[in-house]
């Protein structure tokens, strides 16, 4: 088994997500985060920090999701992710 290291596990699941290739929970889960408010936002990152976390970085830090999508092809070349 290969280890990824320059993409997070949330991160993964995020990118899988954006393939329309993630579970129907884990596809549910990123759209109710996308949806709710800070304060919402705050009780699903109690069980979800990092996921809530890769969500509000592609929302809201500029370059995150362009080098998110730089790192994902070089892991995943066969799955390739556009910015």
């Amino acid at each position: 088994m290969t280890i990824k290291t320059n993409v997070t596990e949330a991160e993964e699941i995020f990118c899988f997500y954006k393939l329309g290739k993630e579970g129907s929970f884990m596809t549910s889960l990123i759209e109710t985060i996308f949806k709710g408010d800070d304060r919402n936002q705050a009780k699903i990152a109690k069980g979800y920090p990092e996921l809530v976390g890769v969500i509000q970085r592609y929302g809201g830090e500029k370059g995150y999701w362009k080098d998110l999508v730089k790192r994902w092809n070089k892991e995943y070349p066969m799955l390739k992710l556009y910015a």
